[in-house]
């Protein structure tokens, strides 16, 4: 009996990163400002996870390594025109995916530092609440300038999952985000050396701790629009409002 090819691609670490930002992304989303506590942790938790994934292109092992990205002109013109064709099958990212991707992480970093500054602008709180803000730039607009952009490009890798599916069915990228192989293939396996295991431990605890300590944390708070009277209402995350005077 013939033996089958597969290399294991996605180590554990990678692939738990996937599904944590996917649920941090999601849950941060449908959150929004009516449960805002809620999207604060969720966007806190992106924020790391994308943090240590940025060090673990650096770091990491073979196809998480930035280095394993195809993007030059020639890969992606080459991978374009081979659309439909047999062709080079990549065990980690294809050239389109590899730009698709680093364009997600830079949005999410983008995302998480607009959204900090926009906590620290209306509500005075977050881990950048001691910074000196420019007057007249709206945080919160640019933050969801951010969001639209990070949506577009995640529709862009949908995209990309669904063609892969039906152009390499035997080695599916989705089917690699859970078992971590791709089977049709023979490279090199990737694998972890001790300071990638300790590194990847962090990774995922890290964000783990600072959702917790968000969600039980004291509740996030919004200045409102002054009113008439001269109060400023500060908003939480349920829409109720609390009057305080102004100073």
């Amino acid at each position: 009996m013939e033996k089958e090819l597969k290399t294991y691609v996605w180590g554990i670490p990678t692939r738990l990163f996937h599904w944590m930002m996917v649920v941090s992304l999601v849950g941060a989303y449908i959150a929004e400002e009516d449960y805002l506590t809620l999207h604060v942790a969720f966007g806190y938790t992106a924020g790391i996870l994308i943090f240590f994934r940025l060090i673990w292109g650096i770091v990491g092992p073979k196809y998480s390594h930035f280095r394993d990205f195809p993007m030059s002109i020639k890969s992606i013109t080459g991978f374009i025109k081979g659309l439909g064709k047999t062709g080079k099958v990549y065990a980690g990212h294809n050239p389109p995916a590899s730009v698709v991707m680093l364009g997600i992480m830079l949005m999410v970093v983008l995302v998480a530092i607009s959204g900090m500054l926009t906590l620290s602008q209306e509500g005075g709180q977050g881990l950048l609440k001691s910074l000196t803000l420019p007057s007249g730039i709206e945080f919160k607009e640019i933050h969801e300038v951010f969001v639209q952009i990070l949506i577009g490009l995640t529709i862009l890798h949908l995209l990309g999952i669904i063609s892969d599916l039906i152009l390499h069915k035997s080695a599916s990228v989705l089917k690699s985000m859970f078992t971590g192989y791709k089977t049709g293939i023979e490279e090199e396996n990737a694998g972890m050396n001790g300071f990638q295991k300790f590194f990847s431990f962090v990774w995922i605890i890290a964000p783990l701790v600072a959702f917790y300590l968000t969600i039980t944390g004291p509740p996030i708070l919004l200045k409102d629009d002054e009113g008439e009277d001269g109060t400023t209402e500060m908003v939480d995350e349920e829409g109720e409002g609390e009057e305080g005077e102004e100073d």
